[in-house]
């Protein structure tokens, strides 16, 4: 397919005298797809924490337990701490593996510390 190739001149002539630019007409009604997405991310992350599954509080044993057969079964977890948002939203599960525990502190995946004392629940992860 071969396309006409224009002159300045002619370029110049339609833009001052033919065409009519409708201005914010032709946008107005319509999202740009940035900010679309940008709706979608929200919303996929609004109903990810409208959902998120609230554990019921384990004792201390119970916790403990499950620590040390994770710990010698080399297992994955799934913890859900105390922590909640100002609109009182848990904070989401963290899922990994136990390296150990010093203290009161639990090591998962050898970059994260949890206090033993701020956890709500902890199961294995299947």
């Amino acid at each position: 397919m071969r396309i006409p190739k224009f002159s300045d001149q002619e370029a110049e002539n339609f833009f001052n005298h033919d065409y009519i630019d409708r201005g914010m007409i032709k946008w107005q009604g319509f999202y740009l797809s940035d900010h679309t997405s940008a709706l979608n991310a929200e919303h996929e992350t609004k109903n990810k924490v409208l959902q998120r599954e609230v554990l019921p509080q384990i004792t201390v044993k119970e916790i403990t337990d499950i620590i040390n057969k994770a710990i010698v079964k080399k297992k994955t977890v799934k913890i859900q701490t105390n922590k909640c948002d100002s609109n009182g939203i848990f904070e989401a599960p963290v899922v990994g593996k136990i390296n150990g525990y010093i203290d009161d502190v639990l090591y998962v995946d050898w970059n994260l510390r949890i206090k033993i004392n701020e956890i709500r629940n902890i199961k294995f992860e299947y």
